[in-house]
């Protein structure tokens, strides 16, 4: 009879959890992917906008959080580090109106911020629905969904697997989206999106994968919609069917980099490490052959940087080995653009995200790069001087799985980069007080509370308790 009464109390348990309202905590991030800072008129440090990915579920959604940084202590940039370490801004003084709920699992943050305009943030997620989130930013740190529904940007969010319109068995769809890129053209904002699982045909058959990117037409509307039409497969013209990471949009070309990604049961390699579709006609996709020049595993984070004289400068994170490549295009608009490999700089593993610090004319750039070493370590920030041709700075003990990485850069030459710890459920806070001497560059704070784990299993306990 025993065993009876423990299944019927874990039934009931299980019924109570589902019923019993878990929002997410507003004081403290979960597991942070996402991270977008802006600078604002007349505000010293600017607003940092991150993304809860919710990855355990231990709360019914995952959230987006606006904080005002210049309310929260943080020193200034080129301020000593005390004996006592880095500063930990526990405190993040976010209340209601600086947050909303969107799906768990979220991936990257893009921000839209038109001149005169309401600036806009973007951010997919991959649970059940495969939603696109669309917030609008009122004020500095003020949230709303687009949609106009409140606080929870769940109802009525974009889903990029169900119903949409022209779909034949089931294709196009984009399941488990993670990379989105945001430019404005024309007044309004050129929305791409990556997914990395397969889309099979029909669903829950395991045949005829495909996978997409997404080209969100209205992404400055109040209500975002895709057709079919809107699904660019990566398949076509005969090319291998390949997931996608990050893309880059150029003058001409959209860059797109080469994931691993899901198909069914199994994990497929990367089949291109960088792909070109063409924005006058988007059935027009190109495979650069870098694949054949440098043998990587996947490819992650990307930035265009233009050069002038129709030439861009692509930095991409290679993974396995674990890479920053740096890749000159030339007749960037053309026809058919020529590529060339600059350098290959090994990196330590995890390579995730990137950022560009600008410091004269193109070419003389200041490459930031989150790696997350190993996920039962911390991780570090990697600092490459492109005029150097060398790394010039590593910035250990970042925290656990650093992931999104987001700069504000100052017009005094100083720079100050925020970086999500996804393990460690805290955003590291990195300034180099001026970008001419990386070597410089420290860690000055932590933002948030330490994430609570279970050190048997590595996840998250599900609690508030920090770490000892």
């Amino acid at each position: 009879m025993r065993p009876l009464i423990l299944i019927s109390a874990l039934v009931w348990a299980g019924c109570a959890a589902e019923t019993t309202p878990q929002p997410p905590p507003i004081d403290r991030f979960v597991y942070p992917s996402g991270i977008v800072h802006r600078q604002v008129d007349g505000s010293p440090n600017g607003a940092l906008y991150v993304a809860s990915a919710n990855f355990d579920k231990c709360f019914d959604t995952g959230a987006v959080l606006a904080l005002d940084l210049d309310d929260l202590g943080l020193p200034e940039i080129g301020a000593p580090v005390g004996q006592a370490g880095p500063v930990e801004v526990t405190d993040l003084q976010v209340t209601p109106e600086d947050t909303v709920q969107i799906e768990s699992f979220a991936g990257q943050l893009a921000l839209w911020n038109p001149p005169g305009g309401t600036p806009r943030l973007f951010v997919p997620t991959r649970a059940e629905e495969n939603f696109l989130h669309a917030i609008n930013i009122q004020g500095k740190t003020t949230l709303e969904c687009v949609n106009g529904l409140g606080k929870n940007c769940v109802i009525g969010a974009l889903s990029l697997t169900r119903n949409i319109p022209g779909s034949v068995e089931d294709l196009p769809r984009a399941p488990a989206p993670i990379g989105v890129t945001v430019n404005e053209t024309g007044g309004q904002p050129e929305l791409w999106v990556t997914h990395i699982e397969a889309a099979d045909s029909p669903a829950r058959t395991a045949q005829n994968f495909e996978t997409y990117l997404v080209r969100v037409p209205n992404a400055g509307a109040e209500e975002l919609s895709v057709t079919s039409e809107d699904f660019i497969p990566l398949g076509a013209g005969g090319l291998a069917v390949g997931g996608a990471h990050a893309t880059a949009i150029g003058d001409r070309y959209v860059y797109a980099t080469g994931r691993s990604f899901v198909a069914g049961q199994a994990t497929q390699f990367a089949s291109f490490l960088l792909r070109l579709i063409d924005r006058t006609d988007t059935s027009r996709i190109l495979d650069t052959g870098l694949s054949d020049v440098y043998r990587t595993l996947e490819a992650r984070d990307l930035v265009r940087v233009p050069l002038g004289g129709d030439r861009d400068r692509l930095y991409i994170l290679a993974r396995a080995p674990d890479t920053l490549l740096i890749v000159d295009v030339e007749n960037a608009s053309a026809a058919r653009p020529r590529f060339l490999v600059v350098n290959a700089v090994p990196l330590p593993d995890g390579a995730s995200a990137i950022q560009v610090l600008r410091r004269g004319p193109p070419g003389d750039e200041l490459i930031a790069v989150t790696c997350t070493a190993t996920t039962r370590t911390q991780g570090v920030l990697v600092l490459y001087d492109t005029k150097l041709g060398q790394i010039v700075r590593q910035v250990g003990d970042v925290g656990r799985q650093p992931y999104g990485l987001a700069l504000d850069q100052r017009a005094t030459g100083a720079a100050r980069l925020y970086v999500t710890n996804f393990g460690d459920g805290r955003v590291a806070v990195i300034d180099i007080p001026n970008i001419t001497r990386p070597q410089e560059a420290r860690l000055v704070a932590y933002l948030g509370k330490r994430q609570g784990r279970d050190v048997k299993q590595g996840t998250s306990t599900c609690q508030q308790e920090t770490e000892p």
